[in-house]
This record gives C-alpha cells, structure tokens and sequence, in this order.
C-alpha cells in the first residue's frame, strides 16, 4: 500500500467530536425546556394557592364556642376541650345545578351540593355531602335583587334567589357557611348539566355498582350491576330521584368516590388535564375560582386521601316538599372534626 492510497482511507478526527457536540446542545435545549415546564408549573401553583389563601383569610370564623368559658386563645370549647379553626384548610363549594347553561333567565335550584376541605399539611380531603333538602337558614331576595329576609327553608332554593348566577352560587355559599356554623369557604364551582358529559368522558367513564332499580334509565342498570356510567347516560345516573332524595345522594356519593379513583389515574396520564378541562368547561361552568386554582387544587388532590362525609338527620314533609333537618349534635361534633384541631 503506498503512502497515498493510506491518507486517502483515514477518518476525519473532527466529525465524532461534532456529533457529540450536536448532541449535547440537542439535550440542554430539551432540558431547558423541561426545566422552563417544571418551574412555570409551580409558579402557576403558588399563584394558585396564594390567591385561595387569601381570600381563605379574609374570612371570619363564626363558630359557636359550646361553652360561656372559651379561653381566650381558642376559637372554641366544647366538652371541656379548647379547638382552633385549622388554617391549612382550602374550602371549596361545588354545586350542581338542574338545568343545561349558566346565564339564563330561568330560576333553577341546586340539586347537588358538596362542601370539599383540603387539608394541604395532612394530604387529606374532606367532602362534606348536604341533601339538597336540607333546612336552614337561606337569605331570600326580592325580584330586585335587595335583600328581603332569611327564612328558615331548603337549602337547594338559595340558588333561586340570585339575580344572576355568580350571585345564587354566593348565596347558596352563605347558606351552607351558615349550616356549618359559619366555617369559611374561600371558592365555588358551579356546574350544570351540559358539563357533565364531558366532565366523566374525560376519565374514561365511571366505574359504579347500582344500589336501586335503574333500569328506566339504561336497560343494563339493575340492582346490583357493575356498569361504567359515560358522558351519555351521566346526567340521568346522578339526577334521578324516586320518591325521596336520600337513595339519590347516596347514589351521587358513590359515583364521587368512584370518579376520584378515575381522575386521579388519568391526571397521572396527563398533568395537564386538569387546565385543558377547566377551560373547555368554562362556558358551562360559573366560578370564583382562577385556572392557576384549579390547578393548585387538582395537583393537591393528587396525593391527598379522601373521606367523603355524610350529615345525619331526619327526614320529613312539610306539607309540599320533602325536608331534612340535621341533628343538631352530630353535626355540631362533625365541624369540630373536620374544621378544627385540639389544641
């Protein structure tokens, strides 16, 4: 082999070098972007919580101490113990409304009400139902929209008396905040009908056992079926009442706890699901509650264990309409365990 036919088959020493150099930029860019991902993400979150809060202590706490003998550094006494109000609370109100749009004239009620607390320090989530049915102190208006009087009546006709819906879902607030003896609820989202569809759709359905004849409403819903409820059967699944509201409310709690185990493995899939549906549900959806909230709050919820919490009480007519009063006691005792802490 001569001298020249050797340098004519050596490789050039540069291109290695410049593939990894290639390489290198490719994999910073694509860092960086995670990276630039990653910290807006928890600058949305802290927004987020930050907003929440603030409105959270804005509010005050109305609790009734129990006792004539509160110490002075308690929010309340009861049975010989001191409590303060948790502060690492997030409480939110989600109401369901009977009918298809916001912004209609048609007054509605609200037909599914559920108080959700966040406890962000022990990871947990309460969810407090409240029958629709329930009676207690609501703030009527006139058609004017001034304030008229508070009469003793179901909690559900709170969201008749607003003027739009910002203000029945302020005022069915005020309501359940009233029921709860004052505990501070910082946000509300409220949702109606044409929500729901793409609400369950968008965790692949709703795995439930039925607990009642529902055969009226899908063929395969006999008592004791195991079926996944879907976008299309959802609404008449969870409004669907016999002769009294309990079977319903306890048919909504099951499907809530069901939903949660979906949309905790579909938010794994995708993080960020919970955006992409707060903003294809805003226009059938009324809130006080920012995206950069939504997202602080779905992101909690995550990791967070939840207990879904029901009001004890006793049922009755009043002559035109089905009532449920609490007991007063358990109720009382509920609050202090999900609201407070022993000091």
């Amino acid at each position: 082999m001569t001298a020249e036919n050797s340098s004519e088959t050596k490789t050039p020493k540069h291109k290695a070098p410049q593939k990894h150099k290639k390489l290198i930029i490719a994999l910073s860019v694509i860092l960086a972007v995670i990276l630039g991902l990653v910290s807006a993400f928890f600058i949305v979150r802290k927004v987020g919580e930050n907003a929440l809060r603030k409105r959270q202590e804005e509010m005050q706490v109305g609790f009734p101490s129990g006792s004539a003998d509160v110490p002075d550094d308690a929010d309340a006494y009861y049975n010989g113990v001191a409590y303060d109000y948790n502060d690492r609370l997030i409480n939110i109100l989600l109401l369901g409304v009977d009918r298809n749009n916001p912004n209609v004239s048609e007054s509605h009620q609200a037909d599914a009400i559920y108080l959700i607390s966040l406890d962000t320090d022990a990871k947990s989530v309460k969810v407090i139902a409240v029958s629709r049915n329930t009676v207690t102190a609501v703030d009527t208006y006139d058609i004017n929209g001034s304030y008229f009087s508070t009469a003793e009546q179901q909690i559900c006709l709170a969201y008749t008396y607003g003027s739009d819906d910002k203000a029945s879902s302020e005022n069915t607030l005020k309501a359940v905040s009233n029921l709860l003896y004052g505990v501070p609820i910082s946000g509300y989202y409220t949702v109606f009908m044409n929500s729901i569809a793409d609400i369950v759709d968008a965790v692949g359905g709703v795995p439930v056992t039925v607990t009642e004849d529902l055969t009226g409403i899908d063929p395969r819903m006999k008592q004791g079926a195991e079926v996944t409820v879907t976008g299309k059967n959802a609404v008449s699944y969870l409004q669907y009442r016999g002769d009294s509201n309990a079977p319903r409310l306890e048919r909504q709690k099951d499907f809530i706890s069901s939903f949660i185990g979906r949309a905790k493995s579909a938010m794994l899939k995708d993080l960020s699901l919970p955006l992409k549906m707060y903003n294809k549900l805003a226009e059938n959806t009324v809130t006080n509650v920012t995206s950069a909230s939504a997202v602080y709050l779905a992101s909690e919820a995550l990791s967070a264990d939840f207990q879904i919490i029901g009001i004890e009480g006793e049922s009755g007519y009043d002559g035109t309409y089905e009532t449920f009063v609490p007991y007063e006691k358990q109720l009382y005792e509920t609050v202090l365990d999900v609201f407070y802490k022993k000091q």
